[in-house]
């Protein structure tokens, strides 16, 4: 569905109204305004009709008394038709026949009724009237282009000036739709650029009332939300120092038990121990992750070094019995690469990513981390080539892959996707590694940041 804003909608249907009712206003003007000149020019044609009637009179009895076309008449004729404006007159009997005609008139006087009053016919409107005391039908007529010319004067009069304000009356509608909605762009604005760390109410001031119930119930989720990041870190950190503490005591106890049986048939029972509590450590680990991100870690978008956190973490990895210098870190670049990404989030994605690789990987190969200037951090281990099935579905929860199922937790790629997607990044797998047979491959894309 197409996106829209309040904005938009309401410039549009405001400018489209004051169009229509241009449109309408000028309409209606107009109309009034060409039933007043059809009365002022019917008005004017009656008085003309009773100016021209004794000269016409004048003329047809003397045309009669001469029997005959008097050169008189084609005189009078065009006098009056010049003087009146394209007025025309007609002296017709009862049945029709015309007696006397001006010059320029109708082509077809037969054609025109005979009726009192005004009405228009053809190219002419026409006022007519009986003469009881001659028994004759006068009617004058009058060119109805003339009553048209002045109609559109007056509809281009009053249009025009209003045509000249609309585009000041759409700029006006856009700067007090603009003024109205600045509120609502503010409070958007502010919610876009909050992150999980900052939960703190929307200040009202100043806000329509028709938003405030929006902001109240926004803040009133914000506050929600705030209490149960808070319960959830306050469990991480507690379920951190309850399960980590005792674990870690106990696989101290039975490293002392294993020296102390190692001469006697118990020891390879008290090993098995030993690495199930390990096994016990890091899947208590990954679920500690996995809750910190379903809370929303990579949301965050502080400014953080990557160089300097993946430096840290090979650091610390080779430090690891079995690692050592297995872990190559190779940067394209020594200046600092910056990511908008929370130091935490971007440090537990290293760490699963390094530590797939580890696990994963053969252990007698060498281990990759290449941080590129293009924002992005790949990591390459040797192993058999992972088939398209299994590498589609390894960022789903406890999928793993290859013959080492027992190997790992199968959270680690889990919680990479989850945070980078959260940050804005993206996760790519590939098996076999870029330009080789075999091996795995993870290329982390981080979210720059200037």
């Amino acid at each position: 569905m197409a996106t829209w804003t309040i904005k938009q909608r309401l410039i549009r249907s405001l400018i489209t109204l004051i169009g229509l009712f241009w449109i309408f206003g000028v309409a209606a003007a107009g109309l009034v305004v060409r039933h007043e000149i059809t009365e002022v020019f019917d008005s004017a044609l009656r008085e003309t009709a009773g100016e021209i009637l004794p000269v016409a009179l004048q003329e047809l009895h003397r045309k009669i008394a001469h029997q005959s076309g008097s050169p008189l008449l084609t005189t009078l004729a065009s006098s009056l038709t010049a003087s009146r404006g394209h007025v025309h007159f007609l002296l017709r009997d009862r049945s029709g026949a015309v007696l006397l005609a001006s010059n320029g008139g109708p082509k077809d006087p037969q054609a025109i009724p005979l009726r009192k009053g005004f009405y228009s016919h053809g190219e002419f409107r026409y006022y007519a009237r009986f003469l009881r005391d001659e028994s004759i039908w006068i009617a004058v007529a009058q060119d109805l282009q003339e009553r048209q010319e002045a109609a559109i004067g007056v509809w281009l009069g009053l249009a025009s000036p209003l045509l000249a304000l609309l585009p000041i009356a759409a700029l006006a509608v856009w700067r007090t739709v603009g003024r109205a909605t600045e509120s609502i762009s503010r409070v958007a604005n502010e919610l876009e650029a909050r992150g999980r760390n900052d939960l703190e109410p929307i200040d009202a001031a100043g806000l329509p009332a028709e938003i405030s119930p929006v902001i109240k119930a926004v803040n009133t989720l914000m506050m929600r939300l705030k209490a149960a990041l808070d319960s959830e870190r306050a469990f991480a950190a507690n379920a951190a120092h309850e399960l980590r503490n005792p674990i870690a005591a106990l696989r101290v106890q039975i490293q002392l038990l294993a020296g102390n049986l190692r001469a006697t048939g118990e020891s390879s029972r008290v090993e098995s121990i030993e690495a199930q509590l390990g096994r016990l450590s890091r899947r208590v680990e990954k679920l500690l992750q996995m809750s910190r991100a379903e809370a929303g870690l990579g949301h965050s978008r502080e400014r953080t070094d990557l160089l300097a956190i993946a430096a840290l973490i090979v650091d610390d990895y080779r430090q690891q019995s079995g690692v050592g210098r297995r872990l190559r870190f190779q940067i394209e670049d020594d200046e600092s690469f910056w990511v908008g990404m929370d130091q935490d989030a971007l440090a537990i994605v290293l760490r699963n990513v390094i530590e797939n690789a580890i696990h994963h990987g053969i252990d007698t190969e060498p281990i990759e981390v290449r941080v590129g200037r293009d924002h992005t951090l790949r990591v390459v281990n040797a192993c058999e080539a992972v088939p398209p099935h299994i590498l589609r579905e390894l960022t789903n929860r406890f999928r793993r892959a290859g013959a080492r199922q027992g190997v790992g937790s199968g959270l680690g790629l889990t919680i990479v996707d989850m945070i980078m997607r959260q940050a804005g990044g993206l996760v790519a797998l590939a098996s076999p590694a870029e330009g080789r047979p075999d091996g795995f491959q993870i290329v982390l894309k981080f979210p720059s940041m200037i």
